[in-house]
């Protein structure tokens, strides 16, 4: 009899009883992830051997594949875009969340009686959310295209990010028990440049790579390009010792926007379930009876922490950041949960022997225990949020409102400003590319020449030579970027702009100078260095700015990172607190009622609040569609909605057949607002006379006027000044609206 690798013996046994229990699972209408994790619990090696798992090494390589195409496949759902939206917010939440939890933390820790390094490690572990169980959770849920869900993946990168921190400074602490503040500094401004190196040859390269694979009409091509590019960059993170869900996620985001990224989705989708199942039966292979009864109580004490302490904090902090209550609370039910970066952290402590063993099993048992709670927290959120809105004073809802609006309001960014705002983003990512193209030179390249010429000085200057050269069309633009447009009206150049200009241009002559000493330590030779890459930046300025420009052009035809719209005015209202109607798309499945009717006929606006934007067939894309055009099968309606009422539409099409929706809005699409002036050229106008659909393929799905809102206004509504429009349109024609209005 052949000989059988126990691996395939021991996937036998897990994916039979996970196929056994989550069958079960899903028959009682319980999440599936809950199951994978029961069924780890009969396979581990705490329970009856039975059915136990051999080689569990192996095993943990699959899972760990398992948490790798998760994250891929998140970031392949990723849209800069949307995070943009909610950055603020997202970041403000991740930090209050962590900065509580890790006070929560050490104070329970001290109040149990473990030790001063066993506090700091637990208020780390238990700051961290775990995003493989939330994404697993919002995908089962059918929850991905909702509202909240942008702002939970923009807290969950903000985390992973800190995570990666976190574990520098916990590094620190072990080998010196003292923080290293300085050391923490350099690591964050290493991860920052590493991840920003990656992205912007990742953008420049990969899309056409792929475009070109594309092009082959071949799907077997095109995943095991898109799967070796994901490995690639996990290996390359891995070398870099930094989480390959970190690699997973940005090769994700970088193919995301890419016009295969939904074709890739699709052929991702067998191993991501395949592989993230055993990840998930892994997790509950890690529970130990034993561990649960010996520290039973302070199992309790922690998972009550975590839970109670991440719904308040996150809830807390993005009513904080500007959300609403609504979202605030789903988004806070979303996030209590703690996993593998709290797993890391434990075994980084033990590692070192710096904290007590008996952690382990209890941070473990803890994540369980709220991987369980996390589906549920997620389902009832919403009812729980929409009791919470009712029961509230009057008074109190009427605070969070003008809150809310005043938030968002002071968050308007003027048009200069915001100008220079995206100037400073350009400016440090070309910093970045020379701070790399500097190291790599110094660091790899300079021994390479040192083999082949004896002289020390010939070689630094060689290889100084060589680096600048490389990094001179970043310097120019470093150099350029704030350059002041000719104005006939002196008036008109603020303070701002020459200031910019003047410290820009300082700043980058001082970085040469100081990137320079790695080749010159003499300070006569650094002030030659500095003057020659002044001389060499006039004389060679035309030829380095047309090369510099090219770049950018190549840059932004593979990956648009340019604002998709013209600022609008300054905001100086008072602003209604946000809609809950956003963006979603909805694939039609086959044999559904909507098939073969017109959009007149189907009567959406006035049955369920719901604004066609366009109709995507095929190649073709239908844009701000007419009443009469016939929806078909496997037609995407790109919607203009709110969640609840997305729901009510949902489940009329699940009478005829289940709906699939793709949580991705289509990114050549954008919600907008904008202010009318008393000179603008539709003030007066009504909207059908406005020829807003015609001359913008635009659609108003809203107007603000004197603190009341009007949701899909009819053709014959009268457009005043100082109202706001919510328009939906392309965003290249958005950006034209915005120059006429």
């Amino acid at each position: 009899m052949p000989h059988i690798p126990q691996l395939i013996i021991d996937l036998s046994v897990m994916l039979g009883v996970a196929a056994i229990v989550t069958y079960i699972f899903k028959k009682i209408n319980q999440p599936v992830v809950l199951g994978y994790i029961v069924a780890g619990i009969i396979v581990g090696p705490y329970s009856p051997p039975i059915f136990s798992v051999v080689d569990v090494s192996s095993v943990n390589t699959w899972a760990e594949l398992g948490v790798i195409f998760l994250m891929f496949s998140l970031g392949l759902e990723f849209s800069f875009r949307r995070l943009a939206k909610v950055g603020i917010s997202a970041g403000g939440t991740a930090l209050i969340q962590i900065i509580f939890m890790l006070i929560i933390g050490i104070f329970i820790a001290e109040f149990i009686g473990w030790s001063h390094m066993d506090s700091i490690f637990l208020g780390c572990m238990i700051a961290i959310s775990s995003t493989t169980i939330i994404i697993k959770a919002l995908d089962e849920l059918g929850l991905k295209n909702k509202k909240f869900v942008d702002l939970v993946f923009g807290i969950l990168i903000v985390e992973d990010l800190a995570a990666i921190l976190m574990l520098v400074a916990l590094t620190n602490i072990s080998l010196t028990s003292s923080v290293g503040a300085f050391d923490l500094l350099i690591a964050g401004g290493k991860l920052a440049l590493v991840v920003s190196i990656w992205f912007l040859v990742g953008i420049f390269i990969v899309p056409r790579f792929v475009k070109k694979v594309s092009q082959q009409n071949n799907n077997e091509m095109l995943i095991v390009v898109s799967i070796g590019l994901c490995l690639c960059l996990v290996a390359l993170a891995s070398y870099f010792n930094y989480s390959v869900a970190l690699g997973a996620f940005i090769m994700g985001s970088i193919i995301s926007e890419t016009p295969e990224s939904h074709q890739i989705e699709n052929l991702l989708q067998p191993l991501k379930d395949i592989f993230g199942a055993v990840f998930f039966v892994s997790v509950g292979m890690l529970l130990d009876p034993h561990a649960i009864l010996n520290n039973i109580s302070s199992i309790l004490i922690i998972t009550a922490a975590i839970v109670f302490g991440k719904l308040f904090s996150v809830t807390f902090g993005a009513i904080v950041t500007g959300q609403t209550l609504t979202n605030s609370v789903k988004t806070g039910f979303s996030m209590a949960q703690i996993g593998e970066f709290s797993f890391i952290i434990a075994s980084l402590g033990l590692s070192f022997k710096v904290i007590n063993e008996s952690i382990y099993p209890i941070i473990v048992t803890a994540s369980l225990i709220t991987t369980f709670t996390t589906p549920y927290l997620i389902r009832y959120s919403a009812k729980i949020a929409n009791s919470l809105e009712q029961k509230m004073p009057i008074s109190i809802k009427n605070k969070l409102t003008h809150y809310t609006s005043w938030f968002q309001r002071i968050t308007v960014v003027e048009d200069k400003q915001k100008d220079l705002n995206k100037k400073l983003l350009q400016w440090i990512l070309n910093l970045f590319v020379v701070i790399a193209v500097f190291l790599l030179i110094s660091e790899k390249i300079s021994p390479i020449i040192s083999n082949y010429i004896q002289k020390e000085l010939v070689v630094k200057v060689i290889s100084w030579l060589v680096a600048f050269i490389l990094a001179s069309p970043s310097i120019w633009a470093m150099l350029n970027i704030f350059k002041i447009k000719y104005e006939r009206n002196l008036k008109n150049i603020i303070g701002k702009e020459v200031i910019s200009l003047f410290v820009s241009r300082t700043l980058t002559i001082f970085i040469i100078g100081l990137l320079s000493l790695k080749f010159f330590p003499s300070p006569l030779t650094l002030v030659a260095t500095i003057i020659a890459s002044i001389l060499f930046m006039i004389l060679f300025r035309n030829r380095i700015g047309k090369y510099y420009n090219w770049i950018e052009s190549q840059f932004s035809s593979s990956y648009n990172l340019e604002e998709k719209t013209k600022p609008h005015q300054p905001i100086l209202y008072e602003q209604l607190a946000p809609w809950d109607a956003h963006l979603v798309d909805i694939k039609v499945p086959i044999n559904s009622f909507v098939i073969g009717k017109s959009i007149v006929d189907l009567n959406l606006r006035q049955k369920y609040g719901i604004t066609i934007v366009a109709i995507e067939r095929g190649e073709h894309t239908i844009v701000s569609p007419d009443i009469n055009d016939i929806i078909y099968p496997s037609d995407t309606l790109l919607c203009f909605s709110t969640d609840q009422e997305i729901d009510i539409f949902k489940a009329e099409l699940e009478n005829s057949n289940n709906i699939v929706q793709s949580s991705k809005v289509i990114p050549e699409y954008d919600l907008k607002r904008f202010f009318i002036n008393r000179s603008s050229y539709i003030n007066g106008l009504s909207i059908k006379d406005s020829a807003v659909r015609e001359k913008f393929n635009c659609i108003i799905v809203g107007i603000e006027r004197n603190n009341e809102r009007i949701k899909n206004p009819n053709s014959s509504t009268i457009l005043l000044a100082d109202d706001i429009l919510w328009v939906v349109g392309e965003v290249n024609k958005l950006e034209l609206f915005a120059l006429k209005i």
